[in-house]
């Protein structure tokens, strides 16, 4: 029996990787966007598959990964039921359609007309013009006529008198002989028969248990960070100055 596993989003980007820019390249790959797109970036866990088999989570890591985006396969036997769910499972290839005011409207055949028999639909084309060219001063070879010799160009030999035969076996160069490189061969091993060497494999996150961190958790309305007061620039003491 094939090991069963499901694959779960929670909006996380690799390192090095704009979130931005990660948020395009998965809407891109999964065909999803507007608020099915927003939703697998809020940070909660989105179920991208309940139940995939070994080949289909590998194939879905590998595509999170490539868009710059973290994919956590875990086996469905070591699913902690506490993980929740933002989206349905639907939020994979199901775009929404284009709102009615945006859909081409329809073709009004009331607004062609017929025109009547005989009418010109288009301006007719003038004839080309002659060109404006004296050509009295050309005559006609006759039939067969050369009108140019053709110049054989050949080829020059080289001057090869100062080169001499060496005999059979003569070293023609001084240059000591390259080191011969010893191949860096890895160690292989032989697979049994009938493995399938070409089966993808998924990095299955390992199983925890809530129980074993320790922590507690802060009264209700306790402010635990303020985002705001940690990054802005601290004022200079200016205590020391005085003016001119």
């Amino acid at each position: 029996m094939s090991e069963r596993y499901r694959l779960v989003f929670r909006g996380e980007v690799l390192e090095g990787q704009h979130k931005a820019v990660v948020k395009q390249r998965l809407g891109a790959a999964l065909k999803v966007e507007g608020e099915r797109l927003d939703v697998m970036f809020t940070g909660k866990a989105v179920t991208i598959r309940k139940d995939a088999d070994t080949d289909t989570a590998a194939r879905f890591q590998i595509a999170f990964k490539r868009a710059g985006a973290r994919l956590r396969v875990m086996p469905v036997a070591d699913e902690l039921e506490a993980v929740p769910e933002a989206a349905p499972e639907a939020v994979l290839g199901a775009v929404p359609k284009a709102p009615a005011s945006q859909q081409p409207a329809a073709k009004d055949d009331g607004a062609f007309k017929l025109a009547p028999r005989g009418t010109l639909m288009a301006d007719p084309v003038p004839p080309p013009r002659k060109p404006d060219v004296d050509l009295t001063q050309f005559t006609l070879a006759a039939v067969g006529t050369v009108l140019g010799v053709p110049r054989v160009v050949g080829a020059v030999a080289p001057d090869v008198s100062h080169f001499t035969i060496a005999a059979p076996g003569v070293t023609l160069s001084d240059a000591e002989p390259l080191p011969v490189m010893e191949p860096d061969v890895p160690s292989w091993d032989v697979a049994e028969l009938g493995a399938d060497i070409g089966t993808l494999v998924p990095m299955v996150e390992p199983p925890f248990e809530l129980d074993d961190i320790e922590f507690e958790l802060a009264p209700v309305g306790t402010l635990l960070a303020d985002a705001d007061d940690a990054d802005a620039p601290q004022a200079p003491d200016t205590s020391h100055l005085s003016l001119q």
